[in-house]
């Protein structure tokens, strides 16, 4: 139901030595919102979405979904209803594009990393994967991802992109996780990549999109976070931050000189 919470983070934290990454941010997400995460380089983004996604963990803070603890490692985030892409895409080179968009269909009814691996091994995803194909083509046309039978490890940098985009919509999360899904695509793997958001927002889901792009963020999201240095500087109206004093100091001041991702 849309405006039903979903994600809810309360005093995050994380450090790395002495440096505070990530420093007790408080952030909330409901059904059918996508939530804007913009900073400079070293602003804390993708390290608070590792937290999220269970890739990195917390040193304080509280996670919940729909109003349940949210602990453990990714995998089992995933079985929650969580899915992610990466800063840098995280994809089975060796399989084809059907293959890996195929893992994500096949992800919610696997056992953790285990499972799927040995899926993959025992070839188990070609009688049971029949189940799947329609969720795999559905979110093929609707990314415009072409030859399926391509190997990954032969895609561009914007094809990987949207192969990895393709794989976590084909888990049907709840919450998804997007980690500078418009770096390196061309106009129509943007556009591409924007008409999903906003489908998938219509249907429920909630997204946190991060990107350096922060005119393609503003044109998608209901709210924007403003990280500096690890802490939320700005929480609201897109329009009203792009013409804040915070980000203009973040952006274009002192505050914009920071160390980690």
């Amino acid at each position: 139901m849309t405006g039903t919470v979903l994600l809810e983070g309360t005093g995050l934290g994380k450090s790395y030595g002495g440096v505070r990454a990530v420093d007790g941010v408080s952030l909330r997400l409901s059904a059918g919102e996508v939530l804007g995460l913009i900073g400079p380089n070293g602003a804390g983004k993708t390290t608070l979405v590792d937290l999220l996604d269970g890739a990195q963990p917390a040193d304080q803070g509280t996670l919940t979904i729909r109003g349940r603890k949210l602990t453990g490692p990714p995998s089992r985030r995933a079985r929650s209803g969580l899915a992610r892409t990466f800063q840098h895409p995280h994809l089975a080179l060796d399989l084809t594009v059907r293959e890996n968009v195929l893992l994500g269909a096949a992800a919610p009814a696997l056992a953790g990393v285990g499972g799927l691996l040995r899926g993959l091994v025992a070839g188990a995803f070609r009688p049971a994967g029949k189940r799947f194909d329609a969720v795999v083509d559905q979110v093929a046309q609707a990314l415009e991802l072409g030859d399926l039978g391509r190997r990954c490890g032969d895609l561009t940098l914007g094809e990987q992109r949207l192969v990895e985009v393709a794989r976590a919509l084909a888990q049907r999360p709840s919450v998804l996780l997007l980690d500078e899904p418009f770096a390196g695509a061309d106009a129509a793997g943007i556009t591409a990549i924007a008409d999903a958001v906003r489908a998938v927002r219509a249907e429920g889901c909630g997204i946190i999109l991060v990107d350096h792009n922060v005119d393609i963020v503003a044109s998608l999201v209901d709210r924007i976070l403003l990280l500096r240095t690890g802490t939320v500087v700005f929480d609201g109206d897109p329009a009203e931050c792009m013409a804040s004093a915070e980000m203009q100091d973040v952006y274009f001041g002192t505050g914009g000189e920071n160390v980690v991702a």
